[in-house]
């Protein structure tokens, strides 16, 4: 009979590291089958990892938690050189960055250093880039802190017909790590933990456990029982940003998006406050941390993170609200506008804010294709804004129109007002087209200016579908003029227009119009000819914003 036993090379290695060898036939108990500890088991696993060498408590140094630098250690922080003797002294780097105000903080080390894996060998790195590698490899590592073995423990060592056995008696994590790869790499021996143990976590608890299954489950609880907050919960986000829809630069924030990729976060209690000193006390939260309105452009407010099972262990953060210019529209033309409706998935002046629901017509393409950028009237009610002190149009005042307008209509006795001030046909003025689809502006007593051409072009009959556009103007000297597709129509030089000293107290659109209109603008200033190309040659656009 095969009579296999544990080589004395390895007993002799294992000596070294914090291990003894004794053969106790006596104290033996043969292992029933799940008591044997595979070498592929998840509890083999958790053992490894509980065994492995625990490099967190320097991750401000590597970033990495599976590797730890050797100390004393020379880094230079901001500018400033420390000296890093002990893992107390990470608290100078701590306080180093805490009174800096540069915005990205440098920690450069010195090299070559020494530093110790998670298998407890120990490599000399060269340069920031070999040390790179190593945290790069740390990704795919993972080692259990927060509980360890009250020393010593020992396993019976069997072999294949567990008929012999050693008892095998470990001292240390270093030894329990090198025993466990040690069997794993041999299929001929197995290993039963010898019952029972006890864990020591971190918060001090202790827990006794008599077999594999209660193992298994200490081991996993290990996180629950933490004394600090774990390097890997990426407390790290120091601000949120969010794009100013209206440009008031006040928005409503969702502050967990702070933490929303942190690991493990159900062991934590996240708290949010407006004041560093609200944190501290923990007075006054913000009730509804997922709907926040910020009260100031880059505002900071401050997040407390606590350990749910041992809530004396807690670290304030804090978090700057930044509400950011993201519109890309081009802002061309934009001096003195005061009505801008870009019809973009919604009948909405941008200048203003207002929106107008429960529309008759629908969106449909603009004049390039974009879909739902344009706004199609059906005849229907006409929609209305209202008159403010800012884009309110009386006698005397210098303002112009600019429209894109598409008609749909084949009835020639039609009057069809695209834009108009006021609510009732004779109110203010009317921008509006008659014998299906000429353009003129009219005034409350009747004068027009015309676009006399439209009717002998060939290109532009009643049944044309193509897009144009449209400008009107008055100056300071009561000069009104026409533009359509970026030219000069007609223009009535000091006329007698008259559009009321009364505000009143609508701007209305669409009054009996059959037709697709986009891009609505009225300034408060009478384009030039150069402007008013612009306008022409303008991209059409889906803009929702300023």
């Amino acid at each position: 009979m095969l009579n296999y036993k544990i080589s004395y090379i390895l007993i002799f290695f294992l000596f070294f590291l914090g291990v003894s060898c004794q053969q106790e036939e006596s104290e033996i108990i043969t292992p029933d089958s799940e008591e044997v500890i595979s070498a592929n088991s998840i509890l083999a696993e958790l053992l490894l990892q509980t065994s492995s060498n625990d490099g967190s408590e320097d991750d401000l140094l590597d970033n990495a938690s599976c590797i730890e630098i050797n100390l004393p250690v020379s880094v230079t922080v901001n500018g400033e050189l420390i000296i890093i003797n002990t893992l107390d002294d990470i608290a100078l780097i701590e306080e180093n960055i805490s009174s800096s105000d540069e915005d990205n903080d440098a920690i450069e080390i010195t090299f070559p250093i020494t530093i110790t894996l998670s298998d407890h060998t120990e490599v000399l790195v060269a340069n920031e880039e070999e040390l790179l590698q190593y945290v790069i490899n740390c990704l795919s590592e993972e080692v259990i802190a927060c509980v360890d073995f009250q020393y010593p423990i020992s396993f019976s060592v069997f072999n294949s017909e567990f008929q012999d056995a050693d008892v095998i008696t470990i001292n240390n994590d270093e030894a329990l790590y090198e025993f466990l790869v040690s069997i794993g790499d041999d299929s001929a021996v197995f290993a039963s933990l010898n019952y029972p143990v006890v864990l020591i976590y971190d918060n001090g608890n202790t827990i006794e456990v008599t077999s594999n299954s209660e193992l298994e489950v200490a081991i996993n609880n290990a996180n629950l029982n933490c004394s600090y907050l774990a390097p890997d919960i990426c407390f790290d986000v120091t601000e949120l940003s969010i794009c100013d829809d209206n440009n008031d630069e006040i928005q409503v924030f969702d502050l967990t998006e702070a933490v929303q990729n942190c690991s493990d976060l159900d062991l934590y209690n996240v708290t949010y406050y407006e004041s560093e000193a609200d944190a501290i006390n923990q007075t006054n939260p913000i009730p509804i941390p997922t709907s926040y309105t910020n009260l100031t452009n880059s505002q900071t407010l401050y997040y407390s993170v606590e350990l749910i099972l041992n809530p004396s262990v807690s670290e304030i953060f804090p978090l700057t609200l930044i509400v950011e210019d993201c519109c890309d529209n081009p802002q061309a033309v934009f001096e003195d506008l005061v009505i801008y409706m870009p019809f973009s998935n919604e009948f909405k002046d941008l200048i203003s804010g207002y929106t107008v629901e429960n529309t008759d017509g629908e969106f449909v393409e603009d004049r390039v294709g974009n879909p739902t950028c344009a706004y199609s009237f059906v005849g229907g009610s006409p929609l209305s804004i209202p008159v403010t002190s800012e884009n309110q149009i009386v006698q005397g005042d210098a303002f112009s129109i600019s429209v894109w307008f598409r008609m749909q209509n084949d009835n020639s006795s039609d009057l069809e007002i695209m834009f108009q001030k006021g609510t009732e046909v004779g109110d203010g003025f009317e921008l509006k087209v008659f014998t299906l689809n000429t353009p003129y502006f009219i005034d409350i007593d009747g004068n027009s200016a015309i676009d006399p051409a439209w009717l002998n072009e060939d290109d532009v009959v009643w049944d044309n579908t193509n897009w144009h556009h449209l400008v009107v103007t008055v100056d300071e000297n009561n000069t009104v003029s026409l533009y359509r597709d970026g030219t000069l129509r007609n223009s009535l030089q000091n006329s007698q227009f008259n559009i009321g000293n009364n505000p009143l107290s609508f701007f209305t659109l669409g009054h009996g119009f059959i037709g697709h209109l986009d891009d609505l603008r009225v300034y408060k200033k009478a384009l030039n000819p150069t402007e008013i190309e612009d306008l022409f040659n303008l991209d059409a656009d889906c803009f929702t914003c300023l």
